[in-house]
């Protein structure tokens, strides 16, 4: 009889060593050196991506460094800039100062104050352009208000500290005759006795704001949001607010005159108390639904008005 191959057991109560575990623990020694390497090879991945994280770091704070002292040489040559007794060179300062509002955040709220107490101190008007061909006057605004202005008008006014749009400027009494203030977000001002001839506010939003006795002669608000701003007292002749919401507004004792232009303005709920409207035109006018013109002068001698959308509830002088 042959006999039996020494891995196999002779019965069923032998304790003989099982097939294959040799190359079991070759197996299992294989995947420990496996997973040794793996992990070995692992730590040193992190380790580089730690020297590498590190590095890329150092060369952030580098840039950062940079930029820093790059903002900082800006901002010192605009000071500089607004110092000089030249128009043109305060001009160029705020446009130094609007560049570093957009690439440096902090700096934004001290480059619109900045802005702001330039325009509150006293500025020449605009000038007229002697020689042109055309009948009526041209003026050209004062080129370092416009300039003051334009960092106001293009500050990200969604950042503005009080909420999107809420910063309330104080300009009383500020010049800025023919100044560009299109598209400015400006609610809440206060600008009481202001100079803003022939200025331009075209889509501007003005929405809650105090013009109480300004000059807006020849002044254009085409599209601008003028709800319940104070327009009392103020010259208003020959101004354009076509397509204007003036809802709400203040408009006793204002200048109105024939070539005031409401065409498309909705006048809900403004209020013309002492207001001399002999020559006023309001001619395509929206609506003057709940407008009050009961304290108004010369209300049957305005043009369009009587029959204007909404009169059937605007408040008429009593009979």
């Amino acid at each position: 009889m042959t006999d039996a191959p020494d891995l196999l057991p002779l019965n069923g109560n032998d304790d003989a060593t099982a097939p294959g575990q040799p190359a079991a623990r070759r197996w299992l020694l294989g995947i420990s050196l496996t997973v040794g390497l793996n992990l070995a090879i692992t730590v040193a991945a992190f380790a580089g991506l730690s020297v590498q994280y590190h590095n890329l770091s150092l060369e952030q704070d580098k840039l950062d460094l940079e930029q820093n002292k790059a903002i900082t040489e800006q901002v010192t040559s605009a000071s500089e800039l607004l110092s000089s007794d030249d128009f043109n060179a305060q001009a160029a300062g705020f446009r130094t100062l609007e560049r570093v509002a957009r690439i440096s955040p902090p700096d934004r709220d001290r480059v619109v104050d900045l802005a702001e107490a330039y325009l509150t101190n006293a500025r020449p008007a605009a000038k007229e352009i002697k020689g042109s061909t055309t009948e009526r006057r041209v003026y050209v605004a004062n080129v370092g208000t416009q300039a003051a202005v334009d960092v106001i008008r293009f500050r990200n006014f969604a950042e503005d500290p009080a909420g999107p749009g809420q910063r309330a400027f104080h300009l009383p009494g500020v010049v800025v005759e023919a100044v560009r203030f299109h598209g400015a977000v400006m609610r809440d001002t206060q600008g009481q006795m202001c100079a803003a001839r022939m200025s331009e506010w075209n889509k501007a939003d003005l929405g809650g704001s105090d013009f109480w006795e300004c000059d807006f002669k020849w002044a254009r608000f085409t599209d601008a949001k003028l709800n319940n701003v104070q327009f009392e007292g103020s010259d208003l002749e020959a101004a354009l607010f076509t397509n204007a919401d003036l809802t709400g507004a203040d408009l006793d004792r204002a200048v109105i005159k024939e070539a005031t232009a409401f065409r498309g303005a909705d006048l809900s709920h403004a209020t013309f108390a002492g207001t001399d409207l002999t020559d006023a035109d309001f001619a395509g006018v929206k609506s003057i639904a709940g407008a009050d013109f009961s304290q108004a002068i010369g209300v049957d001698k305005a043009r369009n008005l009587r029959n204007a959308q909404g009169a059937d509830s605007a408040i008429w002088p009593s009979r």
